[in-house]
């Protein structure tokens, strides 16, 4: 597997939003240039993809945007999420904060047991080689 680069990421998302503007790619290079890498951009990208599924399956039409995403992306450097290591440690926490809210809910005995599909976006043609913590 080669090195995720900011063109892999204006790929991926073109692929899953829409067509990015020239003012949009330098708003995710000066991501990029803040600290943040490729590798997190792109999971912010999948992130806000994988919220618009879920709104979808509770019947609300939810409009993924271009600054929905870069919200996810300034918010994720304000705490420090900016390299592939640190946002595994984010992602497991937060599904561990999740199974421990269902735990205290009384959802653990009757709840179905968790799917990858519940944590990830993919389309039949598309190849998310690039961000395979999302296969697991």
């Amino acid at each position: 597997m080669h090195e995720i680069s900011m063109q892999d990421v204006f790929e991926l998302y073109q692929q899953q939003v829409a067509l990015l503007s020239s003012a949009q790619k330098e708003k995710l290079v000066a991501a990029y240039d803040e600290g943040m890498e490729p590798f997190v951009i792109g999971c912010a990208i999948l992130r806000a993809k994988q919220e618009q599924r879920r709104s979808r399956e509770r019947g609300r039409d939810k409009r993924i945007s271009f600054n929905y995403i870069y919200r996810i992306i300034e918010d994720w450097l304000n705490h420090g999420i900016t390299t592939e290591d640190r946002f595994f440690a984010y992602w497991s926490a937060l599904n561990e904060d999740q199974k421990t809210t269902e735990r205290r809910q009384g959802y653990g005995q009757t709840k179905e047991k968790i799917r990858r599909e519940d944590f990830t976006y993919t389309t039949p043609q598309q190849d998310l080689s690039f961000f395979t913590f999302l296969d697991d």
